[in-house]
């Protein structure tokens, strides 16, 4: 059956239930169609991009959601859908993402990530990684009269050198969390799909014309307990709005890489850009929205304004002149191209310890290492995940973000490769770390991390007393529930704050496990290391890792960064700048540091309970026998 909606100023004859805007009768040429129909699985031709989940060539585009549809777009004004097994809701809330993103990019509009709302005097953007807050803040300032323009993706087109905004349609994608928190429950919500904690949620003010940009904000969160606003340079704001593109490999793949630096360039000469900085944890949502309203005056329903015409672009920027990158490090000159290191725990086992040394060894001369940018952070967010498959991963499951991990972690492999080969500088490359909490593999499943572009795993193992005592500390649990966790077969990291989903699921199994899973596998080399080995003699600890990495030995520079990345020195930086990876309910994020904390905290049967449920593997590793001779 038949429906008709309008969306960014297109009118949409769809055979697919759509969340847009619905025309109260059919238009008289629809701009788009949208088909039930057989769709190829590959595509082929010149200049044919394959990435994890699509493919692209001028014109065309492909992707395959699996179990829910596969979707064909194609000039701007068609798309085949053939559904896999995925109910309306389902079908449509992936249609409605990438596949509708790459039309807009075959029409010639650019989309950034960014929601969106109107003034009196045109349309400000809400700019940000997935995950910092957009449509929250524009939930805020909906509240505050500002009508709607766009969740999520703003489509920008330029007419007469002027970038204009295009009407999405009148409606907001929520987490469950911020629907509570802004009391708006019971308000005409439906569920993005089943399975998902994103809701649908209609808004009374929104926009239907296409509106000159006026100002963007890009949102930030900091560890201080205050709102910023900031003022950025024309140079930042170029770099901003294009790294902010919406599906950028996409949009480059299917032909306009031009178009997209064409509307960047006029948005960054003539609109202004605002860092909009707010504290981590609490969001201090109303207070930021007081302070981007102050700034934009009342807001009011606009006047139309005539459509945007096309226009030619120009030819895209130069290649970009390469940064100079500190010292290098690497004991293998000849190698042109750096290999994934990874640095693999239970959560609490001294990754944070590890990267910090790694951070003082090798990208600051031995010097501090800054804690809140230490290099070989964990490359599980949603932004990542996105931006490598192609698909919203918020609409997602979490078991199908789970299914879909070692795609995106092959993807990330390729990423890194990519942009290593185009350096093509002769040199040396250091290994790049990449820190994970998630099993090697899951009972009944292969392997989840590629052996392709990896040069081993540092894993670390501690022993699971004390990983029990910091864990509940870490999280503000009671120690039986951290227990509990460690015996669950089915346990996961995923963090959330405020309500926000920033990072990815992370299935962990059991705390033994996770142990036997990595440290049985055979097909990736790896280095163990126990954390009670690194306090004892940190020097030959770390020696062995850095080693093991293939970097160049330098005692006296690895002495000096274990030095700089002291406990007590660590515990500092927090207390003053606080800490990006501490949980919001928590103290503290460091906190001893120690081996044997146990003794004094947990109690008998608690202890009974982990020897049981891990006694095989705490043997092998040493621990059984200290857990034995009692607190």
């Amino acid at each position: 059956m038949q429906a008709f909606y309008r969306a960014y100023g297109l009118r949409v004859n769809s055979a697919v239930p759509l969340p847009f805007d619905s025309l109260p009768a059919p238009p008289r040429d629809a701009d788009v169609t949208v088909r039930l129909g057989a769709v190829p699985s590959k595509l082929s031709g010149l200049g044919t991009v394959r990435r994890a989940l699509w493919q692209a060539r001028p014109g065309v585009f492909l992707m395959e959601v699996e179990g829910v549809a596969r979707y064909l777009v194609e000039g701007g004004r068609e798309v085949a859908v053939a559904p896999l097994g995925g109910d309306d809701a389902d079908v449509a809330a992936f249609l409605a993402g990438t596949p509708f993103t790459a039309l807009l990019q075959q029409r010639g509009v650019l989309t950034l990530h960014a929601a969106s709302v109107a003034t009196d005097h045109g349309a400000v953007l809400l700019l940000g990684r997935s995950g910092i807050g957009k449509s929250s803040l524009a939930a805020a300032l909906v509240e505050r009269g500002f009508p709607l323009i766009a969740d999520d993706v703003t489509g920008v087109a330029v007419a007469d050198d002027r970038a204009m905004a295009l009407p999405a349609f009148a409606s907001l994608r929520l987490w469950a969390d911020t629907l509570d928190k802004m009391r708006w429950r019971g308000r005409g919500e439906s569920k993005v799909r089943q399975g998902a904690d994103k809701y649908w949620m209609p808004v009374e003010r929104a926009c239907a014309v296409p509106l000159p940009v006026r100002a963007a904000f890009a949102l930030k969160a900091n560890e201080s307990n205050v709102v910023g606003i900031d003022p950025m340079s024309k140079r930042d704001a170029l770099s901003l709005l294009w790294g902010n593109t919406h599906q950028a490999w996409a949009m480059d793949a299917i032909g306009k890489t031009q178009t997209r630096f064409h509307t960047v360039a006029a948005m960054a000469r003539r609109v202004p850009v605002t860092l909009a900085t707010r504290p981590r944890h609490p969001f201090l949502l109303d207070a930021l929205a007081d302070r981007v309203a102050a700034l934009l005056g009342t807001g009011a329903s606009p006047s139309a304004s005539p459509p945007p015409k096309p226009a030619v672009a120009p030819a895209p920027p130069a290649a970009k002149v390469p940064r100079a990158r500190p010292p290098n490090r690497s004991a293998s000159p000849a190698r042109q191209r750096p290999r994934i290191v990874w640095i693999a725990a239970w959560p609490k086992s001294g990754t944070t310890w590890l990267r910090a040394v790694l951070t003082s060894f090798l990208r600051e001369g031995g010097g501090p290492p800054s804690i809140n940018a230490l290099m070989g952070g964990p490359r599980n967010d949603r932004e990542t995940f996105n931006e490598l498959l192609g698909v919203d991963c918020s609409v997602m499951t979490d078991e199908e973000i789970v299914r879909h991990l070692p795609r995106f972690r092959a993807a990330l492999v390729e990423q890194h490769d990519q942009f290593f080969s185009s350096q093509n500088d002769g040199r040396g490359h250091e290994p790049i770390f990449i820190k994970t909490h998630e099993a090697y593999r899951l009972p009944t499943c292969a392997p989840r991390f590629p052996r392709a572009g990896a040069a081993g795993v540092v894993y670390l193992v501690r022993n699971p007393l004390d990983v029990a005592v910091s864990h509940a500390h870490h999280l503000d649990w009671t120690i039986d529930r951290t227990i509990a966790l460690m015996a669950d077969p089915a346990a996961a990291e995923s963090r959330v704050r405020g309500g926000i989903r920033q990072r990815l699921p992370e299935p962990l199994t059991t705390w033994s496990g996770h142990v036997s899973s990595w440290t049985e596998q055979t097909a990736l080399r790896i280095h163990v290391v126990r954390y009670e080995d690194l306090l004892a003699n940190p020097r030959a600890g770390f020696g062995a890792v850095v080693r093991f990495a293939g970097l160049e030995w330098d005692a006296a520079l690895l002495g000096s960064a274990i030095e700089q990345a002291a406990f007590h020195r660590l515990r500092a930086q927090e207390a003053e700048s606080g800490f990006a990876e501490k949980q919001p309910t928590a103290a503290s994020f460091f906190r001893a540091g120690a081996a044997g904390s146990w003794r004094d905290i947990l109690t008998k049967p608690q202890v009974r309970a982990l020897t049981s449920a891990h006694g095989e593997v705490m043997a092998r590793f040493g621990y059984l026998p200290e857990a034995e001779s009692g607190p």
